[in-house]
């Protein structure tokens, strides 16, 4: 599936058939160490990531890039159990990727779709560096909203690096309002990170809350 670019010039998502994410609209206001429980670490054959689980019958978000060509893929709990992952569904035009696995009875992350505002607090889980530290939380604010060449980004400064790809950006009642998928890491340019816009992961899989 590619996106379209409108003469806007944001790229739009194709057309696929809907799927629903059971119990989402259900998910409420958690403690963001509650939160951690529901992200968990990809492992592949050729790497790992983050996934955050967005359903309480096991629907994952992560990235495209995480998962890769592969039609299956593991996932490890925050208690270090790990389950078989089926892909599911990828958009290799917005880095997002849906994968499905056994829930074991944890409960879905909210989802805020909508508007961000610059300077508000944030919170991000994920895998940085691997599964050595899964459950990683780091803090910081939204420091912009971004276009960059047809796709639309929240930057902040909260920390992530390479194994944080798929894990979420949550705000201060842990709802996710982005997915993490790249970073500005050089000598002279540090916490400057992007994430998907929880509501273009949602529109480019065709997801829809239930």
């Amino acid at each position: 599936m590619r996106g379209t670019r409108p003469p806007d010039g944001i790229i739009a998502p194709g057309k696929q058939d809907k799927i629903a994410l059971a119990g989402s609209l259900k998910a409420g206001k958690r403690p963001i160490s509650d939160a951690v429980g529901s992200v968990v670490t990809v492992l592949t054959g050729s790497g790992s990531g983050s996934g955050d689980l967005v359903s309480n019958d096991g629907y994952m978000l992560t990235n495209a890039h995480v998962v890769g060509d592969e039609k299956s893929v593991r996932v490890r709990w925050s208690d270090g159990i790990e389950t078989v992952a089926e892909v599911v569904r990828v958009a290799k035009d917005r880095d997002i990727a849906l994968i499905k696995s056994n829930p074991r009875d944890r409960d879905p992350l909210a989802i805020k779709r909508g508007a961000v505002t610059p300077g508000a607090r944030v919170f991000a889980i994920g895998s940085p560096l691997g599964k050595a530290y899964q459950g990683t939380v780091s803090s910081g604010v939204v420091s912009a909203t971004r276009t960059i060449e047809g796709l639309r980004y929240i930057q902040s400064d909260v920390s992530i690096t390479h194994g944080s790809s798929g894990g979420a950006l949550l705000d201060e009642n842990g709802a996710v309002i982005g997915i993490a998928v790249s970073g500005v890491d050089t000598s002279y340019a540090t916490g400057i990170n992007f994430f998907i816009p929880i509501g273009d992961a949602m529109d480019f899989l065709n997801l829809e809350q239930n």
